[in-house]
């Protein structure tokens, strides 16, 4: 028989609003038959979620996407000047340095 730990939830979030927005958020709840509090965190990591993947995940049409892929297939440009910034040591390395 196997034992599985179950993390318990540690955090906590207040929220502040109006008494009409809590009676719809929980009118809400129990259409979906959910609690309160997990109807509210499902919703809010939905949102979240697809949030996060529009800054990360895009689309173009498939001509774009060909000319972007063969930008990407380019080898790299050499750009004098950046060559010369990466030759000299870091401000990094010289703090550490001076450590």
């Amino acid at each position: 028989m196997a034992i599985v730990a179950i993390k318990q939830k540690n955090e906590r979030l207040d929220l502040r609003i109006k008494d009409s927005q809590k009676s719809y958020l929980i009118y809400a709840a129990t259409l979906r038959d959910m609690k309160l509090s997990a109807f509210v965190l499902d919703s809010a990591m939905k949102e979240a979620e697809e949030i996060v993947n529009q800054n990360i995940h895009f689309k173009l049409p498939e001509k774009q996407w060909k000319a972007f892929c063969q930008a990407l297939d380019q080898p790299a440009r050499e750009i004098p000047a950046l060559k010369k910034l990466f030759a000299k040591p870091s401000v990094f390395h010289e703090q550490k340095a001076a450590s």
